[in-house]
């Protein structure tokens, strides 16, 4: 297994604006989200594809299950419902909050990688960037992570792809697209020379 790190970023934060107006918020692939890590802080991602009108992914090490998820003005987006990472899936799903409207992506659920096939992705740290696949074959991958709350060094086993793809702290969650724009796989970890993604082929269907 490759070691990387998770591309998670910290930020210490205020009570989130609970009286945010959920129905001025667009919910759209390569926004800023946060989630709760404790009172004071919060863990910061990038959503990564919105797959209906009510569902969106991230990264499963960007929250927990019952965990709301924030917008970066602190609007209400929606709940994590669902996480694969307990399965070595690093993706989870935010069911979407009531009223909020979503811009959503075209999804290749049965997409295919071959080395030096075209992929992008476009996350809240590093922004948009191009790379090309290096290993296609989905392999288990370890990463690390850090926050702010106990066990303060967090890892997780993912089954991924990897990429010459550049990311850092807080682009964890992006959607890595191909090149007809079709999101394929969720950024789960990565440095300044390579990112591993996670494929949403393997996302069950009842989940999608």
């Amino acid at each position: 297994m490759g070691v990387l790190v998770a591309a998670t970023g910290l930020a210490a934060v205020g009570v989130p604006a609970a009286t945010a107006d959920a129905a001025t918020t667009t919910v759209r692939s390569g926004m800023k989200i946060t989630v709760d890590e404790t009172i004071v802080t919060s863990t910061s991602c990038t959503l990564g594809a919105v797959i209906s009108t009510s569902k969106a992914l991230t990264a499963g090490h960007c929250g927990n299950v019952g965990q709301v998820v924030y917008s970066a003005s602190g609007a209400r987006v929606g709940t994590i419902t669902a996480n694969r990472i307990t399965r070595q899936l690093d993706i989870a799903v935010i069911t979407l909050a009531p009223r909020v409207a979503s811009q959503q992506d075209a999804i290749d659920w049965d997409a295919s990688f071959w080395r030096g096939q075209a992929v992008s992705k476009a996350g809240i740290t590093t922004g948009y960037g191009q790379g090309v696949i290096t290993e296609p074959r989905p392999v288990l991958r370890r990463a690390y992570g850090f926050s702010l709350a106990p066990p303060f060094v967090n890892q997780h086993a993912t089954y991924s792809v990897d990429t010459t793809l550049r990311s850092e702290a807080g682009d964890s969650g992006a959607g890595v697209r191909d090149g007809r724009g079709r999101v394929v796989g969720i950024l789960s970890s990565g440095d300044e020379r390579s990112t591993a993604i996670a494929p949403v082929s393997k996302l069950p269907r009842d989940l999608r």
